[in-house]
């Protein structure tokens, strides 16, 4: 075998190697990708939670304050 040919089999092989580590990359970016817009989704979620229970405790604080009023009115 000459060394023309035994350069294009190296290099085939080193190409065969390249085109497998930019899969892997590319799976691991599309990986990322998934992870991120999943993160983005409970983070949607949660601030939607945290919306609603700021309403409910601030009715909760606005029922207790009524409570404290009533039981101070009464004292007088």
């Amino acid at each position: 075998m000459s060394a023309i040919e035994e350069a294009v089999k190296t290099l085939n092989v080193a190409i065969d190697a390249l085109e497998a580590k930019l899969a892997e990359r590319l799976a691991d970016f599309t990986h990322q990708d998934d992870t991120v817009d999943a993160a983005r989704r409970q983070a949607r979620a949660a601030r939607v939670h945290a919306g609603a229970a700021s309403e409910q405790l601030a009715d909760a604080i606005a029922d207790l304050k009524a409570l404290i009023d009533d039981g101070d009115a009464r004292e007088v």
